[in-house]
């Protein structure tokens, strides 16, 4: 047994030895980047249906995928103050099948298409999207119609996705960053969709399938729409498929333009969380918008100095400081 021990004790040390070596090594200068290579975009094909859908087609790239990406200029900007996450639900049960297909129709649909089709909900704008093997394409056109302009919206899902909706909460608002950037958010855009990051529970319980299907009808159309195609793909055959299955969809509503006037005033708002492993803090002001010649440069700048995982402040803390 002391012998056993004895050697335990001999190989962490020799472990510890190394990890100390380890500690002392330099770090290695990553190499030198290459020269950037031009890129060139495809002319793109852009044209309009008559009920207001605006399509542009790009052609890229030699692998056999097409990926088809609808964007509906809509989301949380359209709730009223009763209505927080009424929009993300609404994204949930269009998951849940059309009048002609099953939640799982669509599933298998899609993966027999070598691909999958995702519905995304954002504060102001919403997407149907796919990636599928390029042959499939024009079935992909019409899998995201009919997704679109068709859901069932089945109310024996709705508990179960209300009840998804309430824990999602219920975790967000352990979390320090979730709890901060919900206040910022309050603190920055007062009385304005923006401001408003969470709904209550008793809002989520309250609400109906006849709001759901209320606010889809208000706020889903072809005006406020655009539909992507990008990768390989037969530009008249997709043409075609995109004027069948969507020409008949309501022109609908333009979109909201709800821009907010962010609060400027200094200020800082303390929230105590005794017994919190770890303090947040998040710091904020009003920026330019893309629309200025120096956009893109502050986003870089962002990037390279906190605004990404690889930025140089992350360095210093965990690689200088190994904090």
């Amino acid at each position: 047994m002391r012998a056993t021990m004895n050697s335990l004790a001999a190989l962490l040390g020799g472990l510890a030895v190394v990890a100390s070596a380890g500690m002392a090594i330099a770090q290695e200068t990553p190499p030198a980047g290459g020269e950037p290579r031009d890129f060139n975009l495809a002319e793109a094909t852009e044209f309009e249906l008559p009920n207001g859908l605006g399509v542009t087609m790009v052609p890229y790239g030699k692998v056999p995928k097409t990926t088809v990406q609808l964007v509906i200029r809509t989301g949380n900007i359209d709730e009223s103050a009763d209505e927080v996450w009424l929009a993300d639900l609404m994204g949930d049960l269009m998951k849940e099948g059309t009048t002609t297909r099953s939640a799982e129709d669509i599933a298998r649909e899609a993966a027999s298409m070598g691909g999958s089709l995702n519905i995304g909900l954002g504060l102001d704008r919403s997407s149907v999207s796919g990636t599928v093997l390029a042959e499939f394409g024009t079935e992909l056109v019409a899998l995201i119609a009919d997704v679109t302009l068709n859901p069932a919206f089945p109310e024996s899902e709705l508990d179960r996705l209300r009840g998804d909706r309430i824990r999602q909460v219920s975790i967000s608002r352990t979390r320090a960053q979730s709890v901060t950037q919900e206040r910022f958010r309050a603190v920055m855009y007062p009385d304005h969709p923006y401001g408003r990051l969470y709904p209550t529970e008793e809002q989520l319980q309250g609400y109906t399938l006849e709001q759901v299907r209320g606010f889809y009808e208000a706020n889903f159309g072809a005006a406020r729409s655009h539909l992507y195609v990008t990768g390989m793909f037969d530009e008249a055959a997709i043409r075609e498929a995109i004027e069948t299955a969507f020409s008949g969809w309501k022109e609908g509503p333009p979109a909201t333009v709800d821009i907010p006037e962010p609060v400027t005033g200094r200020a800082v708002h303390i929230l105590d969380r005794p017994g919190a492993p770890q303090s947040t803090i998040q710091v904020g002001l009003p920026t330019v918008d893309p629309s200025h010649e120096d956009f893109v440069a502050l986003t870089v700048t962002d990037a390279l100095l906190g605004g990404s995982f690889a930025s140089r402040i992350t360095a210093n803390i965990r690689e200088d400081k190994g904090y």
